[in-house]
């Protein structure tokens, strides 16, 4: 008993000291620096905190473990600070990250520890838009650039080549918009005035939402909902104003695209590939699929291998698709005269997607392995998939092929 204490205890001295830095990502800047505070803990000696490198400039004098110390508005990103003790020696290190503006990344914590309106370069959003001159339109906004505005940075939210808005987030979720007089709230997931809620649309049922609403003029009513991880899943704009008072306007998210992340409304998709569109059998430029003789007793219980000398051309199709759980996937190469001279089919998997490097023989034979096959005549051919759903063609691909 007294062995195991005191191996505990030298168990609890031999803890590495530790340096934390908080935020994790600083996103409260002024001119792309921001403010950090430093923890550490677990150092048996005296110790300092070093910038950018062990013998770099002191940030604290030597103080004892555990301690803490704020920084001034001066920290960048990949700033190294390094915990050292009288000696020299690092006990701990830590790099700051700053990401100006923005919002914590959904791919990080995933959508239950992410920003209900994520800003980060490259974010899309796709959305189906209804007004009163037309409906069932698509619209896309996009993140593509980032503005400083008086110190303060805001990624650019585009409608094509129109600015939506301009948007920063700070430490603690806020979102905000630059106006003409400086700045406003454009979400703040703590007010009152934003009601929780759960989402149900066209990319499925989410759990973690909010609603907010408000005039955004003296006219238009906007009621939207943000899901947190994603963004803007839903706006329904109304005029509130005389006999032309209603309905005015809605979007409804059918895709969010995010490095890392991508969630879309479930639809047959297909993409169809060949190793290349001209297949030259002349001049044997397309692969060799003759099957030779291995070994003494070949063709003993299985195919009769090719004579020696034999050009059996093949070519690499890859055929990939999304599809319900089930669905056939079919290739096919068709002659100039409308007739399939190879098919093969495969199904979705229980996720519905489908995945197939495909051989394709440039020769007809009645057997695959017969000896006895003919090379297709030179001309134009297609190279077509299709997805077939209980018989039904809902996607289709096809490439122009050129035999020689």
């Amino acid at each position: 008993m007294r062995l195991a204490f005191l191996l505990f205890l030298i168990a609890a001295s031999a803890l590495p000291a530790t340096l934390t830095i908080t935020p994790p990502v600083i996103f409260d800047c002024q001119n792309g620096l921001g403010v950090a505070q430093l923890n550490w803990a677990g150092a048996t000696t005296p110790v300092e905190i070093r910038l950018n490198q062990p013998d770099g400039p002191e940030m604290t004098s030597l103080s004892d473990s555990p301690g803490s110390a704020a920084t001034g508005p001066w920290v960048s990103d990949g700033l190294k600070f390094f915990l050292v003790d009288q000696s020299g020696a690092v006990l701990a290190s830590a790099i700051a990250r700053v990401s100006c503006g923005g919002t914590v990344r959904t791919i990080d914590p995933g959508l239950q520890g992410g920003s209900y309106f994520p800003l980060q370069l490259g974010n899309t959003w796709i959305y189906r838009s209804n007004s009163r001159l037309i409906t069932g339109t698509y619209v896309v906004r996009s993140i593509n650039a980032t503005e400083t505005i008086a110190g303060k940075t805001y990624f650019v939210l585009t409608q094509g080549s129109d600015v939506v808005a301009k948007l920063r987030g700070d430490d603690n979720g806020v979102i905000w918009m630059a106006a003409g007089d400086g700045e406003q709230v454009y979400l703040d997931p703590k007010s009152a005035s934003v009601q929780k809620t759960s989402y149900s649309g066209l990319l499925g049922d989410f759990s973690d939402a909010l609603i907010a609403s408000g005039f955004v003029n003296s006219l238009d009513f906007d009621t939207s909902t943000f899901v947190r991880g994603i963004g803007l899943a839903r706006l329904t704009e109304d005029m509130v104003s005389g006999s032309s008072g209603g309905f005015a306007q809605s979007l409804e998210l059918v895709e969010v695209r995010m490095p890392g992340v991508r969630f879309s409304v479930p639809a047959p998709a297909i993409n169809l590939s060949i190793e290349t569109t001209d297949l030259d059998l002349t001049a044997k430029l397309v692969a060799n699929c003759a099957l030779p003789c291995y070994f003494t007793a070949c063709g003993l219980g299985g195919p009769q291998p090719d004579p020696a000398g034999t050009y059996r051309p093949c070519a690499q199709a890859r055929i990939e698709a999304v599809a319900s759980p089930g669905a056939e996937v079919q290739l096919q190469l068709i002659d100039g005269s409308g007739a399939a001279v190879f098919t093969t089919s495969a199904s979705a998997d229980a996720r519905g997607s489908s995945l197939s490097y495909v051989r394709v023989p440039m020769y007809t034979a009645l057997q695959p392995t017969s000896s006895n096959f003919t090379l297709l005549p030179a001309g134009q051919y297609r190279l077509t998939g299709r997805v077939l759903n209980a018989g039904k063609e809902v996607a289709a691909s096809s490439l122009s092929v050129q035999v020689r």
